[in-house]
């Protein structure tokens, strides 16, 4: 029988534990592999235990010796020309066959950046080898694309994954809106347990673990009894432990482990399926024995996965654009509806019909003309104001979603209407009105691998459940999803209504503005900030102001615009406001402090405070303390009870202040357009001793950012205006043997201002270069596959052009080898950001340098 249970957010309360633990900083790996951390001088930082056994070298003595004396001339080549291909924290890179010693044992190598250091694993080849992993992927690819739905495609994705890789049992597991996983596609072997259809907890993947399968996309277990070796010593040379994230032989979490036994799995393998860089889902693979398969197979596995969801993302997103398509269609028969003269309070039933093609619903609601409008399951006209007031609180201009609406508004609808899913259309901003759509309560049976819960057992540690047999529950109080395509479609919707409610709004009989009218919705987000922008300046123009400060206003609102175009995420920094100000008006803008770190505010509010801020600099610098060199002005920004940010203007140490005998332009600005335009408040306080002000921004405006005091003048951003002001010109050579590291030298050249840059992969081939084209400057690979850039060198030197040496060893070695200053080497791996500035080193230092 299945339990009957009602749905609630705290059901799985002891979980905590589990997504409270450390799985990147374990501080062991598995037996298959080893690990060495090495610095970028090729030190070796870290070892893991296990070296001995893998590489033959003896963890203890390997630290702090360079890797470069172990291993082979070869392998080394090797190691440095793939470190230089690494562009980023997030990426890996992978080597198969490397003799590391050069005595004929190959191994397979990892790499990846981790902080400031780099960490390096290495696997034993397997001997044996003789099939193509990689020549079967577009084969198996092939079959994937057959498939017309993406259930289809996972199965068959699974059938030749299983052949591929030869696991007892693999399945596709799809995550759904709440988190938790069904299995919706499997492949096994006989003896094995199915789990085809059956649920598996959010808890059983704890978020940590989710943002590491965004980050490593394939994780191999191979013996869940395996001895685990640890990291020596087990933290960096700055005291923190070891990141093991992107480590492909990171151990396993113990409760992991037990999770797995209590499978009766010995061996598995999750293969992560992204789509728009969000984890969709994974192909989780077991085996109930030992299981290990090389990297150069993983290798494939993980490249025919990563193709295998741009296949399954084509799929879905197909069906997304048929409902697209509709939504479009929607769009015209709505206008047409308008166009013959009904409305929202005239034509609800038409409307609702039209709809209900795209976006399955069950009731809809909306307030129109001051009346309470219905359709089908609805809530009473309290209950939906009890809905739209709780909306109000969410980001204006999008549609809100839910399939439980119990748990999103509590209590705001009475159980009796069984409604269990809301989809919220906003028809305006100011008030908030949403047209809204309700699905039924759908009580349903959820068949979960096991009860899914956790019991702790003693001394309170949590341990997985030990048993995966169906287990039924009864859910309550939801409704069928809404679709990803039904929420595409809605996003299309929420623009016509928006502009049918335009339409309502406006003058029917100016035909001339009807094709205005339709496309400013459309167009309303690109234009509304460049409208502000014009009133403003029209505004401050029409005060005909007699002492010249229209011009400075504008330029404050051109300075805010700059910060706004460049912030992030619709946000910029007050902090960064103040900062222009007082670089541009006050005589030593170090004189102005902040504290309590930065504000961020939405691009609405920039014109508003750029204003305020300019008043307060320019007044401060006329008539206060920026006007005197012994006067300062202190910034402090705090959070206040009810969530807001409370900012703070006094100055000290200048003239003696007195109370203005009228109110002009400037100080109409700084007393009344944040309480006017944001609904914060402004108090000014013309103190004896200095000017005080008082702002508060609401919360719905700002976020601060807590962090130490500031002063904000642009002397805190010359360094990087020094290395921005670094300029190359004629022609630069690149010597390099890698093509990747040579393209992104050149590149990096180019930014710098180089009109060309030659490339050359062997010393022959440069000196013929050099003796067709002249030469400004040049970067030369101390070793090009075995050969050596000495002779590229010595001819630079003859016809008197500067050089820079990119190498691996120390900077003194090389130096010494190529007779030049140390300030001229590039120590690999160097970046673009290395080379700007290695060149503006070389330019403040004069003497044998390139002209910068």
């Amino acid at each position: 029988m299945p339990h009957d249970h009602t749905a609630r957010s705290d059901r799985l309360p002891d979980l905590s534990e589990c997504a409270r633990e450390p799985i990147q900083f374990l501080g062991h790996v598995q037996a298959f592999g080893c690990l060495l951390i090495i610095s970028n001088d090729w030190v070796i930082q870290n070892a893991s235990a296990n070296s001995t056994e893998i590489l033959g070298l003896t963890a203890g003595d390997l630290i702090g010796t360079r890797l470069l004396d172990h291993l082979s001339p070869g392998a080394m080549h090797d190691l440095r020309g793939k470190f230089q291909t690494l562009s980023g924290e997030d990426e890996s890179g992978r080597v198969f066959g490397v003799d590391l010693m050069g005595n004929g044992r190959c191994f397979d190598v990892a790499l990846h950046r981790t902080g400031r250091s780099y960490a390096i694993e290495f696997e034993r080849k397997a001997g044996d080898r003789r099939r193509d992993d990689m020549a079967l992927v577009q084969p198996l690819l092939a079959r994937v694309r057959k498939g017309r739905t993406p259930v289809e495609m996972c199965q068959s994705a699974v059938r030749g994954l299983a052949a591929l890789t030869g696991f007892a049992r693999l399945m596709v597991y799809r995550f759904e809106p709440d988190q938790h996983g069904v299995v919706i596609a499997e492949c096994l072997s006989e003896g094995m347990e199915s789990y085809l259809g059956l649920h598996f907890p959010s808890g059983d993947i704890p978020p940590q673990a989710r943002a590491l399968y965004t980050k490593s996309l394939l994780r191999i277990i191979a013996d869940v009894d395996a001895p685990v070796s640890p990291i020596l010593p087990d933290r960096d040379p700055e005291g923190r432990v070891v990141d093991l994230s992107l480590a492909v032989t990171r151990a396993v979490s113990p409760i992991h482990l037990e999770y797995l036994r209590n499978m009766q799995v010995q061996a598995s393998m999750s293969v992560s399926i992204l789509r728009d860089g969000q984890l969709w889902g994974l192909i989780a693979c077991h085996h109930p024995e030992p299981h290990h398969i090389d990297y150069e197979t993983r290798s494939a596995v993980e490249l025919f996965t990563q193709l295998f969801s741009y296949e399954l993302n084509l799929c879905e997103e197909w069906a997304e654009r048929a409902q697209v398509e509709r939504a479009h269609d929607l769009h015209e028969r709505l206008v047409m509806l308008f166009e013959a003269g009904v409305d929202f309070g005239t034509g609800l039933e038409q409307i609702a019909e039209a709809i209900g093609g795209v976006v399955g619903f069950d009731g809809l609601a909306l307030c129109a003309n001051g009346s309470y409008c219905t359709q089908g399951l609805a809530p009473t006209e309290a209950e939906f104001g009890r809905i739209e007031r709780h909306l109000a609180r969410a980001p204006a201009g999008r549609i809100f979603v839910t399939d439980f609406l119990d748990q999103a508004c509590p209590e705001a609808v009475a159980p009796e209407r069984q409604i269990g899913g809301l989809l919220a259309l906003p028809l305006k901003q100011h008030p908030r009105r949403f047209l809204m759509l309700f699905r039924r309560e759908v009580a349903r049976d959820v068949v979960w691998a096991g009860s899914p819960t956790k019991i702790s057992e003693e001394g309170g540690r949590i341990h997985p459940r030990k048993s995966f047999a169906a287990w039924a529950e009864t859910v309550r109080g939801r409704s069928a999803p809404w679709s990803p395509a039904e929420l595409r479609a809605a996003d299309l919707l929420r623009v016509t209504l928006l502009e049918l409610v335009l339409k309502l709004t406006s003058d029917q009989n100016a035909a001339g503005q009807k094709r205005s009218r339709k496309q400013e919705v459309l167009i309303s987000e690109l234009n509304h900030r460049l409208r502000n922008v014009f009133g403003l300046v029209s505004g401050i123009v029409a005060q005909a102001d007699p002492e010249g400060q229209a011009s400075g206003r504008i330029r404050a609102l051109a300075r805010a615009n700059d910060q706004l175009t460049q912030a992030r995420r619709g946000r910029y920094s007050l902090m960064k406001l103040i900062r222009d100000e007082a670089v541009a008006f006050a005589p030593d803008p170090t004189r102005v402090l902040v504290e309590g770190g930065d504000v961020l505010l939405p691009a609405a509010t920039g014109d508003t405070l750029s204003l305020v801020v300019h008043e307060l600099v320019t007044n401060s610098v006329k008539h206060g303390a920026l006007g005197v060199p012994t006067g300062e002005v202190r910034i402090a920004f705090t959070r206040t009870a009810q969530g807001g940010v409370e900012w703070r203007w006094h100055e000290a140490g200048g003239p003696p202040v007195t109370p203005p005998d009228r109110v002009g332009f400037g100080s109409t600005l700084i007393a009344r357009s944040i309480p006017h335009e944001l609904g914060g408040e402004a108090e000014i306080d013309y103190c004896a001793d200095g000017l005080r002000a008082r702002f508060y921004l609401p919360p719905r405006h700002a976020e601060l950012m807590t962090g130490p005091s500031v002063a904000p003048p642009a002397s805190a951003g010359e360094p990087e205006a020094a290395r921005d002001s670094i300029r190359l010109s004629g022609t630069a050579l690149v010597v390099e043997d890698n093509l990747i590291i040579a393209m992104n030298a050149a590149d990096a050249l180019r930014g710098l201002g180089a009109d060309h840059v030659l490339t050359a992969g062997t010393p022959s081939e440069a000196l013929r270069l050099l003796d067709e084209h002249p030469v400004n400057l040049a970067i030369l690979d101390v070793d090009l596959g075995g050969l050596t850039s000495a002779p590229v060198a010595e001819r630079l030197k003859e016809l008197g052009v500067p050089y820079l040496l990119a190498t691996g060893y120390d900077a003194d070695l090389a130096a010494k080898e190529g007779d030049v200053p140390v300030a001229h080497v590039l120590g690999k791996p160097y970046s673009n950001e290395g080379i700007a500035e290695i060149l503006g080193r070389v330019g403040s230092r004069g003497g044998q340098g390139p002209d910068v």
